[in-house]
């Protein structure tokens, strides 16, 4: 994998890491907003964690399409990468703590969205089933 392959997917990694730091900071104020029974603010907060969402979505695809397009080998090296792999170079050790920290806030968004909607919907929760 080129340098320059691995540069493209650390930044891809970099702005998951962003804009899940959006939704996080959005499903907070949404927890406020529920705290103090603000329909008007929750449902604002809901549209407006929309795009940040958006973006993740299409982040992702992006990254999917670039490490599809990678060699064969390369490909199995970033999925080594992904699952625990020691880096050999300063390229696949910034990759990795990025990705790592994107996967760390991912499983932190998820815990929080869980715990709104089963506040706001209860039994009728994406969560519950």
């Amino acid at each position: 994998m080129t340098e320059s392959e691995l540069m493209d997917l650390t930044v891809l990694e970099r702005k998951k890491y962003n804009y899940l730091n959006e939704v996080m900071d959005l499903s907070r104020q949404m927890g406020e907003a529920l705290d103090r029974g603000d329909e008007v603010s929750m449902q604002m907060l809901l549209a407006l964690r929309g795009e940040p969402i958006q973006h993740l979505q299409e982040v992702d695809q992006t990254a999917r399409s670039r490490r599809s397009s990678l060699a064969p080998e390369d490909q199995q090296r970033l999925q080594e990468l992904r699952s625990g792999a020691p880096p050999r170079d300063r390229g696949e050790t910034l990759f990795t703590e990025q990705a790592e920290k994107a996967r760390r806030l991912l499983e932190r968004v998820v815990a929080l969205d869980r715990q709104l909607s089963l506040r706001m919907s209860g039994d009728d929760s994406f969560y519950s089933q």
